[in-house]
């Protein structure tokens, strides 16, 4: 029995707060140890018997990696969630007609819901350094 209440619960817990520390270089100041999404899927898909489904991979700085799947109501909130913009908060509009824009920079994956959010932190990260990711989500 999982301790979450959703895979939405347990997406936000494994991005902002971590997981515990354990034997890995790469933990923050409040001891945990960074995660991010690594896969996604593209769209919301549906299951044979009409039900719609999602799944995102988070992978920690450790090698850890997790699968949350979710269904129905729930997988539209995952997916949502999974791909809200990082500098403005704003989730997509719409599956399948909302535009993302996936970055990858300085090594890690991220996404936004627009170009010039996109360029808003690319520069913040040129400014700020490689502590900006953290700022943003306290």
């Amino acid at each position: 029995m999982s301790p979450y209440k959703s895979s939405i619960e347990a997406l936000q817990q494994l991005l902002h707060l971590g997981i515990p520390y354990g034997k890995v270089s790469g933990k923050r100041e409040n001891g945990m140890v960074d995660c991010q999404i690594t896969k996604t899927s593209k769209d919301i898909f549906y299951m044979r018997n009409g039900i719609e489904c999602c799944f995102i991979e988070v992978t920690c700085c450790d090698g850890t990696q997790y699968g949350l799947q979710a269904y129905g109501e729930e997988a539209r909130e995952l997916y949502r969630e999974a791909h809200r913009c990082v500098m403005c908060g704003s989730p997509p509009r719409e599956p399948k007609r909302s535009v993302i824009v996936e970055e990858t920079i300085e090594g890690k994956q991220y996404i936004f819901d627009s170009t010039r959010c996109a360029l808003i932190f690319k520069k913040l990260v040129n400014v700020m350094g490689e502590e900006t990711p953290i700022l943003m989500t306290v």
